[in-house]
């Protein structure tokens, strides 16, 4: 198990998810009713983090799926977010944040257990309305 020097970066998911969704909002680069994506910055260690927030409304029973994605991003890479039209094209976070990297995944389905984890692969913008 490795350590890191920062709770944003624990290996323990819950504990980074807390401190992440504590940090500093750098920057809001899409604001819609299902549809959520900031730039956040850890005022411990500087870590930029781009997290997102995807709904999908539930007509039938109104437990509407969530999903909250926080991926650690570079300097240059916040600063191209920050400089991208996310709202008119959010493809355009999947062109600057290409490579693979470990993100926090946590998925709030309808039914089924919430699962919050470290993931690691390539970056997705999870289904939303």
């Amino acid at each position: 198990m490795t350590t890191n020097p920062c709770l944003c970066l624990a290996d323990d998911p819950l504990a980074a998810s807390q401190f992440i969704r504590k940090a500093r909002q750098v920057a809001e680069l899409a604001d819609e009713s299902h549809f959520m994506v900031n730039l956040r910055r850890c005022d411990g260690c500087g870590q930029h983090f781009l997290t997102m927030f995807c709904e999908r409304v539930d007509w039938a029973d109104g437990d509407d799926p969530q999903t909250r994605v926080m991926v650690p991003v570079s300097e240059d890479e916040a600063a191209r977010l920050q400089n991208a039209n996310i709202r008119a094209n959010e493809s355009a976070i999947l062109n600057i944040v290409e490579t693979e990297r470990r993100f926090l995944f946590h998925d709030m389905p309808k039914g089924p257990p919430e699962r919050l984890e470290w993931r690691r692969g390539k970056l997705f913008i999870p289904a939303h309305d």
